[in-house]
């Protein structure tokens, strides 16, 4: 199939519209899977024993920030501890923390994916290739929900801070996660249609 100047001109609002709906819907999955997260984890949180030492020391950690090193967590993303003598340690809080169900790994797999449909949904797209695209989108705006999380749920300790690791925050959360999953979603709904 040859390409002429007519037919790339027509696919570029397509390809634009694929993309825009994916971006929305990544960033409308973040913020579902982040909700999701503190619907489950913000009575854990509160009323932990780590919690109430940080707020007898009058260190100010608000539960909502604790909330995103956990969705954080559900992607494999690791959350920074400052340690004795400027030493750091990291921990996945899903894996480290007992009171934190493994199910939360799930949160976001299944709002990527959903992402991913709808996106393509949204865009009309009824190819493979289309589906994929308008998927794939989903990575735009969750990239942007994982680079404001690095600093959003940052909590300074003196000169130290906790945060989520920034570099797999970006990559794997922000990258990996969405290009897979929401193209996945991207495909399976494109193939339905």
């Amino acid at each position: 199939m040859s390409t002429t100047p007519e037919s790339t001109r027509d696919s570029t609002p397509s390809t634009l519209r694929s993309l825009g709906s994916g971006g929305v819907a990544g960033l409308g999955a973040a913020l579902f899977g982040y909700l999701v997260t503190y619907l489950l984890t913000s009575s854990t949180i509160e009323n932990s024993t780590a919690s109430q030492v940080l707020e007898a020391l009058g260190s100010d950690i608000s539960t909502w920030k604790v909330v995103g090193w956990v969705f954080m967590s559900a992607h494999g993303v690791t959350t920074t501890f400052p340690g004795l003598f400027g030493t750091t340690s990291s921990t996945n809080l899903i894996e480290g923390i007992e009171a934190f169900s493994p199910v939360l790994y799930v949160v976001p797999v299944v709002a990527l994916l959903a992402a991913g449909a709808l996106a393509t949904v949204v865009s009309g797209a009824s190819s493979s290739r289309a589906g994929a695209l308008a998927g794939a989108g989903t990575t735009v705006g969750y990239l942007v929900f994982a680079l404001a999380g690095i600093a959003l749920f940052s909590v300074s300790l003196g000169e130290s801070a906790i945060s989520p690791d920034p570099v797999t925050s970006a990559l794997l959360a922000g990258v990996a996660y969405p290009a897979v999953l929401g193209t996945v979603g991207g495909l399976a709904a494109a193939a339905l249609r």
